[in-house]
């Protein structure tokens, strides 16, 4: 019975257990079955926001998108003004956009529309008045930039030339700064003058550099360590130009000036050691007796006004400088000496080439006649045509005479014809059109400009023609078919005649050869690639060289004429010719030029004459021969003067574009562009040498230097005016009394009479018979008293020739002396 029990509690008691577990289990049931169910849910929660994330996704990147761009657009916003002033960073741009030639007017448009390119806001406008002014702060910067470099330079050289625009004189100015190995070009400016003399470009250069130092010892950089005027003109070691005679003065004016301006320097140092000396006091002693001699003494020095008396203090202490200067000059070592004294003079190497070609084109013109040959036909214009087919004998001598002809006049023909400066006349693109049109060419030709002034221009002309001889007359024939009438004009005769005229083409021939032999392979080398570092003053073999080949074609002109001539020994430099098209066409030519080679030599005989007197600064006693490496590097000097010839042509066009420009904005923005200034302010200048410059711009916006300009051209205008009238008046007082003592001269009677006149006398005679008789030689050629004696019977000889052979009834008398005048007649 207790084992029933026991086992019916023990089953009890499982299945109570097992009861607790499936109310257990049922319980974790249901809340598997709840989590399921939620975890259904979270699912297609999950799915609808997987579905709805492309939307946000898009919508999130718009609104970051749009929060870039405002970040950007806040960030990137171009401000020009700060506190209503101009930002340097946007002066500078300024500065910038003109050099690269947008014009004033346009500024803030280009601003604008570029801005709005990159997607950025403008802030601020710009008034061009205040475009010039910032244009004009370059100028203020590009002058202290020159004295400041000037003033490291070991050596300086300068260089100028000058032109004419519009009846006014315009001077051109470079200097080049030579340290070591270096040479850094700073352009100076373009500035009027009144006149062309050397005298006057001395004033120029010197007015100039006392401007820069002005305008630098004002400046806080010059209040801070200021610069003496005259140290400049004192490092200049040397000067190039052409070869005017005006240039050959203004280069001794120059010396002069250098030597002057380091003496005093040397002068005024030595002052100050000297203060309280003895000799100091003898010095300034000795200059103030001179200085009173010089105005006549003590009593109009002490009638003189305080400002007279001041002005000659000056002088005087300037004398005295100079005197100090020389006495411590003469105390340095002779090398020191040397160094300071150095001074090279040099001249374009273009206008050497330019000469030479001119001295063979005058020689080959003389050579016709000295020859004995046949000389080129004359090219006449239309009036001296018509003279000499309709008018008296002696107006055709006259049309005759005047009248030219030849290769050179050929080529100024055919350059006005096929490419006349003024694009309304001339064929202009019909010759382009024509040459392109054609089969033996078949592309567009760009005929030589010789209307303007161009190297070589002459010569390439002379080369195109000879190229495509035949279709150039073939173009000439076409262009007259073209005409309603049919016809040649005078220019078209002319061209078409001398392209057929064999002296005319031989003469272009010889021009042709040099240009190949000599003048392109010469070019190629004072203007190569290495024009920026070559030294004008290494060029000396180079000129000897040329010297002696033109020589050697002079001795053997098979060199070029020969059928198997070639460049390797033809050309100076021994490289292919410039165009071999042409020296291969004149090989065809030959045949038919019979006189080829004589003119060709005469020509090269020209110019070997011309290259000699145009290369004197290379000769062996010369300066330039004696310099050492080191004084040539202290010398350098460009090779030609392209820098002045580029820079008053670019005036020029300027001033045609732009013709109320005045001359210092032209001033302010080549200067600030060729000498790099813009980088030089950003890398020096502090806020206060930008607002100096500001304000200088402001002062030379507002002190009328255009009109002082124009008012000073004109006070020498009327200074030369006048100084001409009075000439003419002394002139004209002097002719009246000539012609008074001539009337008092008594009639000479007897030949012998002559041999007891003075040579005053003589002259007054002469003068008298000259007025009708105009084959008396001047009297620079009887400068013996026999030969006046001589002339003048002569002339009255021919006088009495005259009367007797023109008056019925008048007769020579026996005795020699002329027959009893007429009452009231006059007598010569």
């Amino acid at each position: 019975m207790e084992d029933q029990l026991e086992a019916l509690l023990a089953e009890q008691a499982h299945t109570q257990c097992t009861n607790n577990q499936l109310q257990v289990t049922s319980v974790n049931l249901e809340r598997t079955r709840c989590s399921l169910r939620l975890e259904k849910k979270q699912i297609i929660l999950l799915r609808r926001k997987v579905a709805r994330f492309p939307g946000h996704l898009t919508h999130a990147v718009e609104l970051a998108t749009d929060k870039a761009l405002a970040a950007v657009r806040v960030t990137t916003a171009f401000h020009l003004k700060e506190k209503g002033v101009i930002t340097e960073s946007a002066r500078h741009m300024i500065r910038e956009l003109v050099i690269l030639n947008v014009p004033v007017n346009n500024i803030s448009s280009v601003i604008l529309v570029v801005a709005e390119a990159m997607g950025m806001d403008v802030n601020g406008s710009l008034h061009k008045r205040s475009v010039g002014r910032i244009v004009l702060e370059g100028l203020v910067a590009a002058k202290n930039q020159i004295v400041e470099e000037g003033s490291r330079a070991d050596g300086i050289t300068l260089s100028g030339d000058g032109t004419t625009h519009k009846g006014t004189n315009y001077e051109s100015r470079n200097f080049y700064m030579n340290l070591d190995l270096s040479h850094v070009r700073r352009f100076l400016g373009v500035h009027s003058a009144p006149n062309h003399t050397s005298e006057q470009q001395l004033v120029g250069w010197q007015a100039l550099i006392e401007d820069l130092y002005k305008t630098y010892n004002a400046s806080p950089r010059g209040k801070h360590a200021a610069c003496d005027e005259r140290e400049l003109p004192a490092k200049v070691t040397g000067m190039t130009s052409d070869h005017a005679n005006d240039q050959k003065k203004l280069h001794d004016l120059v010396k002069k000036w250098k030597l002057t301006c380091d003496r005093e320097i040397r002068g005024e140092k030595a002052k100050i050691l000297l203060v309280g000396d003895e000799h100091l006091a003898a010095v300034l002693e000795a200059q103030s007796v001179q200085a009173i001699a010089e105005l006549g003494g003590t009593q109009k020095w002490d009638a003189m006004s305080g400002a007279e008396r001041t002005r000659w203090n000056k002088t005087i202490l300037k004398r005295v400088s100079c005197k100090l200067g020389e006495e411590a000059f003469e105390a340095l070592p002779d090398e020191e000496k040397r160094h300071t004294n150095l001074f090279v003079s040099g001249y374009c190497c273009m206008h050497k080439e330019l000469n030479a070609v001119k001295g063979g084109n005058s020689c080959m013109a003389a050579a016709w006649t000295k020859l004995g040959l046949t000389p080129p036909v004359l090219l006449m214009n239309k009036d001296n045509t018509a003279t000499t087919e309709a008018g008296t004998s002696g107006a055709q001598e006259r049309a005759v005479e005047i009248s030219e002809g030849g290769g050179v006049k050929a080529t100024q023909l055919a350059g006005t014809l096929f490419k006349n400066k003024d694009d309304k006349k001339g064929y202009q693109d019909n010759l382009r059109i024509f040459f392109e049109a054609s089969s033996a060419v078949g592309a567009p030709v760009r005929f030589p400009d010789t209307s303007n002034t161009q190297y070589q221009s002459h010569c390439e002309v002379a080369a195109e023609l000879l190229v495509h001889l035949d279709l150039y007359i073939k173009f000439l024939d076409f262009s007259r078919d073209k005409k309603t009438k049919r016809n040649f004009n005078n220019m078209e005769v002319n061209v078409r005649r001398a392209l057929h005229d064999v002296p005319t083409l031989t003469e272009l021939c010889a021009l042709v050869l040099y240009s190949q032999s000599i003048s392109h392979p010469y070019l190629r080398q004072v203007r190569g690639h290495d024009v920026e570092s070559d030294n004008h003053l290494d060029l000396g073999p180079l000129h000897s060289r040329l010297k002696s080949h033109i020589q050697h074609v002079i001795d053997n002109p098979s060199l070029l004429l020969a059928a198997d001539a070639s460049y390797k020994c033809g050309a100076l430099d021994g490289k292919p010719w410039e165009h071999p098209e042409v020296f291969y066409a004149i090989h065809r030519l030959a045949p038919r030029l019979p006189a080829l080679k004589d003119i060709t030599v005469e020509f090269f005989s020209g110019a070997l004459d011309t290259w000699g007197k145009f290369t004197t600064e290379f000769a062996q006693d010369g300066v330039i021969s004696t310099l050492t490496s080191d004084e040539k590097q202290r010398a350098w000097m460009r090779t030609t003067n392209d820098d002045n010839e580029g820079a008053l042509g670019s005036f020029r066009g300027s001033a045609r574009r732009a013709p109320t420009m005045t001359v210092h904005q032209y001033n302010a923005r080549t200067m600030t562009k060729i000498n790099s200034t813009i980088p030089y302010m950003k890398t020096n200048f502090t806020p206060v040498d930008y607002a100096y410059s500001q304000a200088g711009a402001h002062i030379i916006d507002g002190s009328g230097l255009e009109r002082k300009r124009k008012m000073e051209q004109a006070a020498d205008d009327e200074r030369v005016v006048a100084e001409k009238r009075r000439k003419d008046g002394e002139k004209q007082e002097k002719e009246t009394v000539k012609q008074e003592k001539l009337q008092a001269l008594k009639p000479i009677e007897q030949i012998t009479e002559l041999s007891s006149l003075t040579v005053v006398e003589l002259d007054l005679y002469l003068d008298l018979h000259r007025q009708s008789d105009r084959s008396i030689p001047l009297k620079s050629k009887l400068p013996r008293k026999a030969a006046k004696l001589q002339a003048l019977e002569d002339a009255i000889a021919r006088g009495r020739h005259v009367e007797s052979s023109s008056t019925t009834g008048e007769q020579v008398q026996g005795d020699g002396s002329l027959p009893e005048e007429a009452p009231g007649s006059e007598r010569l």
